[in-house]
């Protein structure tokens, strides 16, 4: 493979990945499940076959900062995935509960950080995984309906798990719930095939390189972080004048 092609392949890899690795999707449906009253997951709600349990599930932490006016949410400075944030889903995340001022160039200037949590998902409709992307507030009152479903089900099967079995979620109030759903016998035979599966979390999170962030803190809204622990831009570099010596000059 040419120089060429090896780079087209990386770019196309790295644009699948920021998109969610959505090639299996049609246009305008990506690997995130999209949340909320425009999303799938809206009041009605929409069925899916869990793919793990919750301890397994991958938690990590994001920046963002947003206000609602009664009209529309107001973002302080772009949202984006922490860097100091496990990489795995067995990491202990206890160990990662502080801001990262070493790792995370977001910590260091104290932008606002919550926890997020992705759920691994089978969807009926289009025959893949997919992940259901939120906040550590929805990720609590998901669990709470996960455990309650759990412990229902045992009072008849003490090896009874939701996980292979269809899940409802939809939204209610400023939340979201979780409750039994309905499912074929082939499309819970074709979502064990993902169970197990490697999801590529790291990828999903999109982790962006730190120049990349400093970029993107600059436009920060100046009362959203301390904007003075920002690192000066490489560009003022180029500013500096070099001496040369009429010695070092080729003619």
């Amino acid at each position: 493979m040419g120089i060429r092609e090896t780079l087209k392949k990386r770019e196309e890899q790295r644009e699948a990945n920021q998109n969610g690795g959505n090639n299996d999707f049609p246009e305008g449906v990506t690997r995130y499940v999209r949340m909320g009253k425009h999303g799938e997951v809206n009041a009605e709600g929409r069925t899916f076959i869990l793919l793990a349990e919750p301890d397994n599930w991958y938690f990590y932490f994001v920046h963002e900062d947003k206000t609602f006016d009664g009209k529309r949410t107001i973002h302080r400075f772009r949202k984006h995935s922490c860097l100091h944030s496990p990489r795995e889903t067995d990491a202990d995340i206890t160990q990662y509960f502080k801001p990262g001022k070493t790792e995370c160039p977001s910590c260091k200037v104290g932008a606002k950080r919550k926890m997020y949590a992705m759920i691994p998902v089978y969807d009926l409709e289009y025959g893949t995984y997919r992940v259901i992307d939120t906040a550590e507030f929805h990720i609590n009152n998901i669990i709470a309906d996960y455990d309650k479903a759990e412990k229902m089900g045992r009072k008849f099967n003490p090896e009874y798990s939701l996980v292979g079995e269809a899940v409802h979620f939809k939204q209610v109030d400023k939340s979201y719930s979780l409750e039994s759903g309905e499912a074929t016998d082939e499309q819970l035979e074709k979502a064990k095939t993902f169970i197990g599966t490697e999801f590529g979390y790291e990828d999903l999170a999109n982790y962006r390189e730190e120049d990349d962030i400093i970029t993107l803190l600059q436009d920060a809204e100046d009362e959203a972080i301390d904007k003075s622990k920002l690192p000066t831009s490489s560009n003022s570099n180029e500013a500096q004048p070099i001496d040369i010596t009429d010695d070092e000059l080729p003619f």
